[in-house]
């Protein structure tokens, strides 16, 4: 594995990153960064463009040891591609095929319908349409309530006895629901309405990939977001 070189174009804040990092903690794979300050719009280039469309984080570009170079571009397909690569390290989807579809449902709550609304671009045209900054917030907010209803609904369905999303092993959902939920803190919601999600990312956050991950805690942080060592 470490024969490959694993190069993540990334951004502190960006939720989608940090399911890259957290997948990457679990499964042992070293990252080398480079940052792109979405702040000053360096993702609009035509340089970093050439290599993603998109204009968007992250993008991982995976040299092997011959110079063949694999460039993927949106997280859940890295997820995919570190799960299909490096299947036996950290597992994110169970065995058996009953177990993977619950699994799926609860990573595209977040993956499909909760995070890409709530995502810069999407709020940010959202308070553009009246220039107002309530509507932004009051539609974001809205989001991650219907979202995090929805996941909280099958949590309870799935009735299963554990510590994260899907009993007490790490899952994909794990990986993609505390990004999106580090995101709704943000706009300082409270997550009472959603008591077992709030466990779940509670106990994730005191794992070691998780605080790995932590957006306030990368190469690029600004200082004054920096988790302070006590």
């Amino acid at each position: 594995m470490h024969t490959d070189n694993f190069h993540l174009y990334s951004y502190f804040c960006s939720s989608c990153c940090q399911r890259i990092i957290i997948a990457a903690h679990l499964k042992g794979i070293p990252l080398e960064y480079t940052y792109i300050d979405l702040g000053t719009k360096e993702h609009t280039t035509d340089e970093y463009k050439e290599s993603n469309p998109s204009a968007s984080v992250p993008t991982l570009v995976v040299t092997s040891i011959t110079g063949e170079k694999t460039i993927t571009r949106q997280s859940m397909t890295i997820l995919d591609y570190f799960e299909e690569r490096f299947p036996n390290i950290s597992p994110l989807l169970p065995p058996g095929l009953h177990d993977r579809v619950q699994v799926r449902d609860l990573v595209n709550i977040i993956a499909i319908d909760t995070q890409p609304t709530t995502n810069s671009r999407i709020v940010q045209r959202v308070k553009a349409i009246r220039d107002s900054r309530e509507d932004q917030v009051e539609f974001a907010k809205q989001a991650f309530t219907d979202g995090f209803k929805a996941y909280e609904g099958l949590l309870v369905n799935q009735a299963r006895e554990g510590t994260y999303s899907f009993g007490n092993i790490v899952s994909m959902a794990d990986v993609v629901l505390v990004p999106t939920v580090d995101q709704a803190v943000l706009y300082r919601m409270d997550l009472d309405f959603v008591p077992n999600l709030k466990r779940v990312h509670s106990a994730l956050k005191e794992l070691e990939a998780f605080k790995a991950a932590d957006w306030r805690n990368q190469g690029d942080t600004p200082e004054k977001f920096r988790i302070q060592d006590a």
